[in-house]
């Protein structure tokens, strides 16, 4: 039965974030338990809460499972659910020490969404105005819909870090990355300056000078306005990728 609850467990609805249409009755869902309960649970890369507990409103198919608890290795597996009804799911997670290596995890933001966009990453359609997104660390790819067109970025995310994406309906035409990435990845570390808000960079005959929470930048003395701001991310600074490309010639790291 669809949406039924269970005695002492939460419920969880995918109805919007994971595709399914509310006209939609052939939907099913999923009880999802774990040894020992209390794991943090993610259904296709969302998180949903914690075991044991039930996710319902899914469309019939395949869905991956990502299941994390401290102190014990983090297991990707997957549920086939069956329209008009909850499939159970049960994980046994394994310890630390047996050598199985903890899958690293950092989050997406999407700010600026224009209305009735509608966005998906690795192909599965979520709500930004909802939750961060956690996904494993590495590149993947976000898809926004809108009236203009369609719009395809991809993007990094990196260990217990956020990657903000910043959305402007005006680009949809265009390729273009809204994350920031750190510097250090991409330049020398004498090339670039920071002192208080200021950011100065020097590098193979270009001069940067940016502000940190400014997305408008000097590039060779013209003014660039780019998808995303200058930040300071545990102390290391983080630039646009698409400047830090620019500047260096170098796509490979956001392939």
């Amino acid at each position: 039965m669809i949406g039924r609850w269970f005695p002492g467990l939460v419920a969880v609805s995918l109805l919007s974030t994971l595709g399914a249409s509310a006209a939609q009755p052939a939907c099913g869902g999923a009880y999802v338990t774990t040894l020992p309960s209390d794991a943090d649970v993610f259904f296709d890369g969302t998180y949903v809460g914690r075991s044991p507990l039930v996710v319902d409103g899914v469309s019939p198919g395949r869905h991956g499972l990502t299941i994390t608890r401290a102190g014990f290795a983090s297991l990707e597996t997957t549920v086939v659910v069956e329209a008009g009804t909850i499939v159970p799911s049960s994980t046994r997670l394994g310890d630390k020490a047996r050598g199985e290596a903890p899958v690293e995890r950092g989050t997406l933001v999407v700010r600026d969404v224009p209305e009735h966009a509608t966005t998906r990453v690795d192909g599965t359609a979520f709500e930004p105005a909802k939750r961060p997104l956690a996904l494993p660390v590495g590149t993947h790819e976000l898809v926004v819909e809108t009236r203009l067109g369609r719009m395809t970025r991809p993007f990094s995310i990196y260990a217990g870090l956020p990657t903000n994406v910043v959305l402007a309906e005006t680009h949809v035409d265009e390729h273009r990355s809204g994350v920031v990435a750190p510097a250090e990845d991409y330049l020398p570390t004498d090339a670039f300056v920071v002192r208080g808000s200021r950011i100065v960079v020097r590098y193979l005959g270009h001069t940067i000078v940016a502000h940190f929470g400014d997305p408008k930048v000097r590039l060779d003395g013209a003014t660039v306005v780019f998808d995303s701001a200058p930040e300071s991310i545990a102390g290391k600074l983080y630039l646009p990728l698409s400047l830090l490309e620019k500047v260096t010639g170098d796509v490979s790291k956001s392939r």
